[in-house]
């Protein structure tokens, strides 16, 4: 019987040198650098060595990406800053290895044109070998998320546990829970793992917010997904996360692996 593939535990590293001093336990890893880090080849060179044996992922730098163009008729170019500034990101997860590059995008919907752009940046990604993954922002609109996976049908999603539990709280999803879970589980396969209170993008342990995780994870495919990144800053809440995560996982893959078994006996 072929085994089910289980979504590996990851952490989200804020700043690589503190961060790493507890990060041993994981295999696989978010990194979000810092900006000059970028432009020093020696430090980037550095980064690939230090993080030799591990499966990487980056976090854009990039804040909400076309969010400035409101200013167009001052500065109309700033959206060609961040295009270059996301091509040299890019280019810097291919040198270190990084596999997936997280971005956001503008809290509306793209117009036409910034479609277009957007698309020839996941051109470029995909002809380095990286992968441009989606994710929605704090206090998120479905509608806005639902037309950039609908407008971009090869483009995978990350789904943000925190982020989706303050557009529920805040009442910015705008629609039902499981509706849009159904409409997203086929595209997610990434997941960034922390709680709040539903107002405030807290970053607590799974068990310290509102968000019933279980219940949201149970929707999904998680098979489907690759990796489960603990996007919380204190030890104990990371450890916290991870034994519940794994308690979880192994639960469900033994409840699925039983579902499996009774539908061939029927």
């Amino acid at each position: 019987m072929i085994k089910s593939k289980l979504p590996k535990i990851g952490l989200k590293l804020w700043n690589i040198f503190i961060d790493y001093n507890y990060s041993s336990n994981f295999d696989t890893l978010e990194l979000a650098l810092n900006l000059k880090d970028f432009f020093i080849l020696n430090k980037i060179i550095k980064l690939k060595e230090y993080f030799c044996g591990k499966e990487l992922s980056l976090h854009s730098r990039t804040s909400r990406i076309f969010s400035n163009n409101k200013y167009k008729a001052k500065i109309p170019f700033f959206d060609d800053i961040e295009m270059l500034f996301l091509k040299a990101e890019i280019k810097v997860s291919r040198i270190i290895g990084a596999k997936e590059l997280i971005f956001h995008l503008k809290q509306e919907k793209l117009d036409e044109k910034e479609k277009i752009k957007l698309a020839e940046i996941l051109c470029f990604a995909e002809k380095n070998n990286v992968e441009m993954i989606y994710e929605s922002n704090h206090k998120f609109y479905s509608k806005t998320c639902l037309d950039v996976l609908n407008s971009f049908p090869r483009l995978n999603y990350n789904l943000d546990l925190g982020h989706l539990n303050t557009s529920i709280g805040c009442k910015t999803l705008g629609m039902d829970l499981n509706n849009f879970l159904d409409k997203i589980k086929s595209r997610v396969v990434y997941i960034h793992a922390h709680n709040n209170n539903g107002i405030n993008d807290e970053h607590k342990s799974l068990d310290k917010g509102t968000l019933d995780w279980r219940e949201v994870l149970n929707r999904l495919n998680i098979f489907k997904a690759r990796k489960i990144i603990i996007e919380i800053k204190t030890k104990e809440d990371i450890l916290n996360t991870k034994r519940l995560l794994e308690d979880y996982l192994r639960k469900r893959e033994k409840n699925e692996t039983r579902g499996k078994t009774s539908t061939k006996r029927v």
